[in-house]
């Protein structure tokens, strides 16, 4: 089987969203409360180079904030919205693993020889411009997809609401 990066997948949909090219399920897709399973997602993400990072990771919103203001805010709104924190890798490049009203975080894996991804995370990066930029995994956005179907509806609606609430967050 060929394999075809990632960015070549992806397709943008008329409301500006990246979503897979085509409608078929991930290798893997599962739910998760393991701290294990999230430290191999998110600790190869945050220490590849910038240019790598781009490639994996797609600007969310830019905050205002520096990182740990707006790591601080995002935490907060998703607690207050019912999805506490499962795991807050601080440094650098902070990583923010939320839990979904389902229970847990779900995990994708595209193909057999990909590493894990957290729909449901964000990372924040110092901006060139000031403030902070919020990243999320490229291909996490578009749950509603026929190859998502397995995630309970609950976390389906979770990721779907996970933009807003960066938004809210951040004003």
């Amino acid at each position: 089987m060929e394999k075809i990066p990632l960015l070549h997948r992806l397709r943008k949909l008329p409301s500006g969203v990246l979503a897979p090219a085509e409608n078929r399920r991930p290798f893997r897709l599962w739910m998760t409360g393991s701290l294990a399973v999230v430290m191999a997602a998110v600790m190869p993400v945050r220490d590849v180079s910038q240019a790598e990072r781009s490639q994996l990771m797609r600007l969310l919103r830019h905050s205002q904030y520096g990182v740990n203001e707006t790591v601080s805010r995002i935490e907060a709104m998703a607690r207050d919205e019912g999805l506490p924190a499962l795991a807050l890798l601080r440094g650098e490049h902070p990583v923010l693993v939320l839990t979904s009203r389902a229970g847990g975080t779900p995990v994708v894996m595209q193909h057999a020889d990909s590493h894990p991804s957290m729909p449901l995370s964000v990372m924040i990066s110092e901006s060139r411009s000031g403030g902070a930029d919020v990243l999320v995994a490229s291909f996490a956005v578009a749950p509603a997809t026929q190859g998502w179907a397995d995630l309970p509806d609950a976390a389906v609606a979770d990721l779907a609401a996970l933009p807003s609430l960066v938004d809210r967050a951040l004003t």
